[in-house]
């Protein structure tokens, strides 16, 4: 008994926490901790007379890539914009691909907050009335600034929260067009007695074929806020087009919406969003540069290149945003196809340079006024430029020879396959020439190796060799699916339908 006791002892004895050898804070040497979201510097502004603090933050891999991005513009930048940028930094992470990544650019109000947000002189608040000066330094002069100094795409959503929300709405009702996605969290729509109700209800009824999208949230305010009279006329005035949540966040408070309605309201704002090709345009709202008179793709002379130099640049790529590219040999010229892009037709103008015609490029891409050029560089390498200034790079995936099989022998395969162990069901279709997988909304195309072999790419992994084997029975009936990885069988599955 003493020997346990004694050895009790020791240990405690032994332990700072318990020996009062605790370390005291000034006995340790600290450092700040440093955490840097972007950069912020002042912005004379003719509009409004006077110098504005502005923020703006770049994705992580801004400085090391030549991709563009959406931006997000939003008020009461002191206030939000450091948690916005790694709130867009998590949901953009290329792991989750909830949305994609952005530009965020926070405008700072300060002392009058109230003058610059409010579209009208509250007479109870003795403030406001500033707003449309506030709207024309940023649709005049920060905007065209942002456009000028970063890789940008012409796709913006503007967000705020209480008068950054009703700023919001101010901005919708001014011109809808200007953003594509609005982020209210909020919103003052009470102010000077329900002003901007009136006004959005005149402009939906004016105009009623919006293309938008709008997220708003509320907090535990009540109906006082107004919130509530705007989701009902946004329901009942706006277009099937104009695409509207609305989240109640009654366990949030007024002080605390902007994090949540900002996590909820990005994903909403931004779901199904692809990178485009070159720019974004839509079939309502074409995308005209503002010098498209000195790019004209009308310039160009198609040639006659051989079928050998069509072939050889025929094959896969994975361009510089992770998707992947098929260009394919159609008579004289490529196709140019992706998943979330317009297929489009390239003419050759060189051996190893080609476009698109302007026609094509304004009906399918609705663009106008770019001049878009594919180079090969080397035989593995393509990049795409817009104007003269490179847009896109590529490069050849490396993988096993792929074969023509006809119709007849692609469709025995098509069917549902049940993994062994796994209540996931393997679909296999056809959509016009191409094969593809899914399984619970995930799609990928496979390409025929052979008879009964089939090469999958899997752009995590791009340097694995994955590929499927259709095995039949003593009946000539296929009846099994392998999918293995660099040889070895990883997946067994039966075909169920």
């Amino acid at each position: 008994m003493k020997t346990f006791m004694s050895l009790c002892m020791a240990l405690m004895l032994a332990n700072p926490f318990v020996s009062g050898q605790v370390q005291t804070i000034d006995q340790i040497k600290t450092e700040p901790v440093t955490v840097t979201t972007g950069i912020t510097f002042k912005l004379n502004s003719k509009a409004m007379n006077e110098d504005r603090i502005i923020m703006i933050g770049v994705p992580d891999d801004y400085a090391t890539s030549n991709k563009k991005y959406p931006v997000l513009y939003l008020l009461d930048g002191q206030w939000g914009f450091s948690s916005t940028v790694q709130t867009l930094g998590w949901l953009s992470n290329p792991r989750y691909g909830m949305i994609p990544q952005m530009i965020v650019v926070g405008i700072h109000t300060g002392d009058n907050r109230a003058r610059d947000l409010a579209p009208t002189l509250d007479k109870q608040n003795n403030a406001g009335g500033g707003a449309d000066k506030l709207y024309q330094f940023i649709k005049e002069e920060l905007i065209p600034f942002v456009d000028k100094n970063y890789r940008t795409y012409n796709y913006r959503v503007i967000g705020g929260a209480s008068l950054g929300g009703l700023f919001v709405m101010y901005a919708f009702d001014n011109d809808p067009n200007l953003f594509n996605g609005y982020l209210s969290m909020s919103p003052a729509m009470w102010w000077d007695n329900g002003v901007m109700l009136d006004r959005t209800k005149d402009l939906l009824s004016k105009d009623p074929n919006l293309h938008n999208r709008v997220y708003l949230a509320l907090t535990n305010e009540g109906i006082q806020m107004g919130v509530d009279s705007l989701a009902s006329i946004l329901e009942k005035y706006g277009s099937k087009e104009l695409i509207l949540k609305y989240d109640k966040q009654q366990q949030e408070v007024h002080e605390t919406v902007s994090y949540k309605g900002t996590w909820d309201g990005m994903k909403f704002l931004l779901a199904d969003w692809h990178y485009p090709l070159v720019d974004f345009g839509t079939k309502e709202h074409i995308f005209v540069l503002q010098d498209s008179a000195t790019h004209n793709s009308d310039n160009h002379k198609i040639i006659k290149v051989s079928d050998a130099i069509l072939e050889k640049f025929s094959d896969l790529y994975l361009d510089s945003y992770g998707r992947v590219i098929t260009l394919t040999k159609i008579d004289k010229t490529l196709q140019f196809s992706c998943d979330q892009l317009p297929t489009v037709i390239l003419y050759p103008e060189a051996e190893n340079k080609f476009f698109l015609k302007n026609a094509d490029v304004q009906r399918n891409l609705f663009l106008k006024g770019y001049d878009i050029e594919f180079e090969f560089i080397k035989d593995d390498s393509l990049v795409v430029t817009a104007n003269g200034k490179i847009d896109i790079t590529a490069k050849k995936i490396k993988h096993p020879p792929f074969v023509k099989l006809s119709d007849n022998i692609l469709e025995k395969y098509i069917g549902t396959y049940l993994p062994t162990g796994q209540n996931n069901n393997l679909d296999v279709s056809k959509e016009g020439n191409s094969m593809k997988i899914s399984t619970d909304g995930l799609i990928s195309n496979i390409y025929p190796i052979g008879e009964n072999k089939f090469y999958i790419l899997y752009k995590e992994q791009i340097n694995s060799s994955f590929e499927i084997e259709f095995i039949k029975d003593e009946s000539n009936k296929v009846t099994k699916m392998n999918i293995s990885k660099d040889g070895n069988v990883v997946l067994e599955s039966r075909r169920i339908k």
